[in-house]
């Protein structure tokens, strides 16, 4: 059973890296006009994930690895949240919204816990579950304030779709570094991904909110 889930969530995690480069490369623009590439290579994105994630949650257990764990909650919500404020972002599942950002806000406060009994046992994976604690209580808020609004504008939608769905890319290229890569000090390679990514975020989003309040 364990060879299996280990087979799924390996094979999930790669087509969905595989299908992120034409999300990434379709969407580049104003975002506000979504081709037919770009909603068909993110639907594989998200079922690959949704596929990786089923598996990491039993692997978390059976390994065990309180680390799988946390990385599977914080993609879980990071995917979840994307594909509700772009497939569903009404005013019918703004519940849904604000389960998904307190469940991230309670695993971020666990994940610190965990973080610390790591780095107290010398474990600099310690340093990794920091830094998506705290990227997932900033995006978390950001979700609690803007689900305050019934129904936020389209481009701001695409803004937090766009935010939410490359950082669970950043999760997913973490998990892949902590397994396959060697290299000290340990958690430089593992943030990486985070210091390079999240620029990429922030730009994105502030160049669709700037071009649509321009239009």
């Amino acid at each position: 059973m364990r060879t299996l889930l280990l087979i799924v969530h390996i094979s999930g995690g790669a087509v969905a890296l595989g299908a992120l480069v034409p999300v990434i490369v379709s969407s580049w623009g104003t975002g506000i006009r979504v081709t037919r590439r770009h909603a068909f290579s993110g639907r594989i994105y998200v079922w690959a994930m949704v596929m990786a994630l089923a598996a990491a949650y039993p692997l978390s257990f059976m390994i065990p690895s309180a680390f799988l764990g946390f990385i599977a909650l914080f993609t879980t919500y990071l995917v979840g949240s994307g594909w509700r404020w772009i497939r569903l972002g009404s005013e019918r599942t703004v519940t849904l919204g604000r389960l998904l950002a307190v469940g991230m806000l309670a695993s971020a406060v666990f994940m610190v816990i965990a973080g610390v009994s790591q780095l107290r046992d010398d474990d600099q994976l310690g340093i990794v579950l920091f830094v998506f604690a705290g990227i997932g209580t900033a995006l978390a808020i950001q979700d609690l304030v803007m689900l305050r609004i019934a129904r936020p504008a389209r481009h701001e939608r695409v803004a937090l779709h766009f935010g939410r769905m490359l950082g669970g890319a950043i999760a997913t290229i973490t998990a892949v570094l902590v397994v396959n890569v060697s290299f000290e000090p340990e958690w430089v390679v593992w943030t990486l991904p985070s210091i390079v990514i999240s620029p990429i975020i922030a730009v994105r989003s502030a160049l669709v909110l700037s071009r649509a309040s321009q239009s």
